[in-house]
């Protein structure tokens, strides 16, 4: 097992630390004597109730690192009081963000270059994830992140002067939800999802 594995599977373990029903009653999520069932990017996912095992479904593959602990962050998530602004912001600009610098505008950079290579297959698979499109740069969507929870993506072409760039933003109060680095492996996530669906519409023929 690598690092990251094991990571997963202490998260899991901790998970069960929990109390479930506060959980349940808090996300409203669907249950029954065996798992936990929620949504989340649009993937559907159940949690073992007696392990703590993230598993996709159909199929039940066991989910990664990244959508482990990215789940157990938003449902474990203690402390302050959450509640969304509807107000969205650059992860460094939101509230509670533990540094103030600007974004890396290259922290995206070869997803952006695939992005800007084919943005009708971008448009189709954000349409395919549950998003909504928004009047935000070159190409803007809202997805859907986790209940009530959504991130929004903005992209820019490339130019003869600049390089083609992605921005996620967040509400306001995300860091009510979710920790600073939780952030990033969600963000991580989140655009591989779409490359995922961009691909296999390309081997499909172009089609979402």
């Amino acid at each position: 097992m690598d690092n990251y594995e094991v990571s997963r599977d202490r998260a899991q373990a901790y998970f069960l630390n929990f109390d479930q029903q506060a959980i349940i009653d808090r996300w409203g999520l669907r249950n029954d004597g065996d798992y936990l069932h929620l949504t989340f990017l649009s993937r559907d996912y159940r949690i073992h109730r007696k392990t703590g095992r993230v598993e996709r479904v159909p199929g039940g593959i066991q989910a990664d690192f990244s959508e482990v602990l990215s789940i157990f962050d938003l449902l474990c998530h203690e402390g302050e009081d959450q509640f969304l602004t509807g107000k969205y912001a650059p992860v460094n600009s939101l509230r509670g963000c533990p540094v103030s610098v600007g974004v890396d505008a290259e922290f995206h950079e070869k997803t952006a270059h695939y992005f800007d290579k084919n943005p009708e297959l971008l448009k189709n698979a954000c349409i395919a994830l549950g998003g909504m499109p928004v009047n935000m740069g070159d190409i803007g969507f809202v997805l859907p992140l986790f209940d009530k929870i959504h991130v929004i993506l903005k992209f820019y072409h490339s130019d003869e002067d600049f390089p083609a760039s992605i921005t996620l933003l967040w509400d306001e109060n995300t860091l009510h939800f979710l920790f600073y680095e939780t952030v990033f492996y969600i963000a991580g996530f989140l655009l591989s999802r779409i490359s995922e669906e961009m691909s296999k519409a390309e081997q499909e023929g172009g089609s979402v």
